[in-house]
């Protein structure tokens, strides 16, 4: 059987692979994303963010006696590159990169939520603040990001398409 601290160990070392992963996929997003400027200034101030997040994480790792696992975090690097590289294949990539980036950062807060619970029955309180700090963080990029969708469609929109402001349905026209 395994024990909760080796439960909480691997979770952490999965947070720490998938911020690593989440950098390279910001930075990616955020490159091929620059003519939507406040789409991809907030990917960069996340990618930012990154860093210290998986600083964090290794930091309750090795509190905890254990460390980060190398084949992860390398794993999920070359899983961000082929998600960077997939939005090249379509033509409303913005979007698409949109709700993808949303779904991430509400996936890492719900493991985070997890972490926070796993550790705080464990009585690690170190791990308990750390990943309630990284719950925070992530549910405030995802929520930003979820702001901006409506914005970013118009302007996706309006550079892409056919489109002028508030062009009202015609009758019959089907979406």
């Amino acid at each position: 059987m395994v024990t909760t601290k080796e439960t909480i160990d691997t979770w952490l070392r999965d947070a720490h692979a998938t911020e690593t992963q989440a950098e390279t996929m910001l930075r990616g997003t955020a490159g091929r994303n620059s003519d939507y400027r406040a789409f991809s200034e907030a990917l960069i101030a996340q990618a930012d963010k990154c860093d210290g997040n998986a600083r964090s994480i290794e930091a309750c790792l090795i509190l905890r006696g254990s460390n980060t696992s190398t084949v992860k975090d390398a794993a999920a690097k070359v899983a961000a590159v082929g998600q960077t590289l997939s939005g090249m294949v379509v033509g409303d990539e913005v979007i698409k990169a949109a709700i993808a980036t949303i779904t991430f950062a509400r996936m890492q807060a719900a493991a985070a939520r997890a972490l926070v619970a796993a550790a705080t029955q464990e009585g690690d309180t170190q791990t308990t603040n750390s990943c309630g700090e990284l719950l925070d963080s992530q549910e405030a990029f995802a929520s930003e990001i979820d702001s901006m969708l409506p914005e970013l469609t118009t302007a996706y929109l309006m550079r892409e398409t056919d489109s002028t402001p508030n062009e009202p349905a015609t009758a019959g026209q089907t979406s």
